[in-house]
């Protein structure tokens, strides 16, 4: 999609059923059509007690005053009826349009936002797209639900009205559009103006956004730091300034209605003196002069709408530009096409003068070489911010790598389906996520159709079952928001079931034991005796009695593989490793 309106290319996105918009078009086209009828027949009542049987519905062949009265009431009465049908019908149709496209859309950037690269999320804000996935999403759905039936019924006022006026009097007609071009070129200056004022106000309504998404989720440090009043004036901050972008976007806005109501005063005065005029000299039958004054009025007010329209709309185009950043991201990670069958995985792993630096420019690493065989459990340590964790990062491609070659089994990972590659490799991350639903949801996640013997098994490799029995209702309790009704040691063990359930070959365990206390780790460490001959075991440690037994143990330094080796050895050689024992 290349549009250059940004409106135009998030509808693109989600394109509603042709049908049901031609549907929801004739509706608020018959509405408007029956709206505007009653008028004419006001001047068609006055011709009644006007002309009486010299009327025109005389001529219809209904010569009795009081007859033709009733049959004016009688058709007006039938198109309010109709008015009101098609009312509800275009109102129920429009609605659901905008719906629908709410619920594509919001799907869609859904999606597309956890498609995007690791990257992206360094330098955009989870209450950013919270606002955009959210805020400006609904934002749409309201210039869509009701927008498009207001340019519609004002585009047929414009049509038929026009037609009607200069159909009576050409005269009348011109000094009742008269003030029509400086209304529109008013709507044109207020729409530059709102433009940039609503683009103010969705940036402040983001941050405000995030501010409280990200207090919320830090309660425990605010309570235990007794900084509530801090956070108070914080937020006050932030809201003061979306209050004032919206108060001064506000300002402008109603600023408009007025400036447009003295220019329809004016259109409305000419044809109401001149409309007069005509009357008096006789050029004009007094029945259609007091249509005319009532058609007047109900063709010049419509135009205030414009407001409301520009007002949606600016603020609907400022949401769409959020949102065509996202759906039209570009993806720096590219899946490769050769497929992988995960059982068929050796596991062995090899980096090749490796370098990468983040998007700040700051280099992690350069020309890093290592292997690591199929089915060896292997640790990497180091000081905190060494790189421990990117070079797993690297291996599941959150990132590529800016130089340099990783392979899998002797294949390089960018040529291979980033799904295969990613379903080859369990990662026990020391940030754990937990989602909504039972104990068993959270370890079969991401392996739905796990058996609950499977879940059980994973949960006792995992040294959670013991726990997970003694809850109220074991592996159907409910899990709370975050898991804030487990301890941080029980979400870590769910988490490394979580790992085993996929049964993967290369499972990534990222400070996956931090959280344990020293009898479950040790517990949990005889436990993985068991997965060592199957699959390729990777520990990233601070605490360094998690990984005296393992294979090599790769010790990160300064972004370089500083030494290597197994424990004793490296003890032995009294470097880094060594010191960092010691300490």
């Amino acid at each position: 999609m290349n549009y250059k309106n940004p409106l135009l290319c998030v509808i693109g996105h989600a394109v509603p059923s042709s049908g049901r918009v031609i549907f929801a078009s004739a509706c608020s086209v018959l509405n408007k059509l029956c709206d505007i009828v009653p008028e004419l027949l006001i001047g068609m009542a006055i011709d009644v007690v006007v002309n009486q049987d010299h009327s025109f519905i005389s001529k219809l062949g209904i010569s009795n005053p009081f007859f033709q009265l009733y049959f004016v009431g009688s058709l007006t009465a039938l198109l309010w009826i109709f008015e009101s049908i098609f009312e509800y019908f275009y109102l129920i149709a429009w609605r659901k349009i905008a719906h629908d496209i709410q619920h594509g859309l919001r799907l869609k950037t859904f999606s597309k936002v956890q498609t995007l690269d690791m990257a992206y999320f360094e330098n955009t804000s989870s209450g950013a797209l919270l606002s955009v996935i959210q805020e400006d999403i609904n934002q749409l759905e309201q210039f869509l639900g009701q927008g498009a039936n207001e340019i519609i019924q004002l585009t047929v006022n414009v049509i038929v009205m026009g037609l009607l006026f200069f159909s009576l009097s050409p005269m009348l007609a011109l000094l009742t559009i008269l003030p029509i071009p400086f209304v529109i070129g008013i709507s044109y200056y207020f729409q530059r103006k709102l433009a940039f004022l609503y683009e103010v106000v969705r940036i402040a309504a983001a941050r405000l956004t995030g501010h409280i998404a990200y207090r919320l989720q830090g309660i425990v440090t605010i309570k235990s730091y007794l900084t509530e009043s801090y956070e108070v004036e914080r937020l006050r901050t932030e809201s003061n300034a979306y209050t004032q972008a919206s108060a001064e976007a506000h300002a402008v806005t109603s600023l408009y209605i007025p400036i447009v109501r003295m220019a329809i005063m004016v259109g409305f005065i000419s044809s109401l003196i001149m409309g007069g005029v005509y009357a008096l000299q006789g050029t004009m039958p007094i029945h259609w002069y007091a249509a005319l004054v009532f058609l007047t009025q109900r063709f010049l007010w419509p135009f205030t709408s414009i407001t409301t329209i520009t007002d949606m709309y600016e603020r609907s185009l400022a949401s769409a530009k959020r949102l065509v950043e996202i759906l039209e991201a570009a993806h720096t990670i590219q899946s490769g096409a050769n497929h992988l069958s995960s059982p068929a995985v050796r596991g062995a792993i090899t980096f090749k003068n490796v370098s990468f630096s983040y998007s700040n420019g700051v280099p992690v690493f350069k020309n890093i070489t290592f292997e690591i065989p199929a089915k060896k459990t292997v640790a990497f340590v180091g000081a905190t911010g060494s790189g421990k964790s990117t070079i797993m990062k690297l291996l599941l491609r959150f990132y590529d790598a800016t130089a340099g070659i990783i392979l899998l089994d002797g294949q390089d990972i960018k040529t291979l389906q980033l799904d295969d590659l990613r379903h080859s490799v369990a990662f026990v991350s020391q940030d754990v996520y937990m989602v909504e639903g039972t104990i068993a949801d959270n370890i079969a996640y991401g392996t739905f159709d796990a058996s609950r013997e499977s879940i059980i098994q994973a949960a006792q490799i995992a040294q959670a079952h013991d726990f997970i029995k003694d809850l109220p209702q074991g592996y159907d309790t409910h899990v709370s928001e975050y898991g804030k009704n487990l301890s941080g040691g029980q979400r870590q063990r769910l988490s490394i079931a979580r790992a085993l359930i996929r049964k993967s070959p290369i499972i990534i365990f990222d400070e996956a034991t931090s959280a344990l206390d020293n009898e479950t780790e040790a517990a949990f460490k005889q436990s993985m005796q068991s997965l060592r001959k199957d699959h390729t075991l990777i520990l990233i440690a601070h605490r360094l009695s998690t990984v005296r037994s393992v294979d090599t143990i790769f010790v990160v330094e300064n972004g370089v593989i500083a030494e290597q080796g197994n424990h004793q050895d490296l003890l032995e050689e009294n470097g880094q490793y060594a010191r960092l024992w010691n300490a």
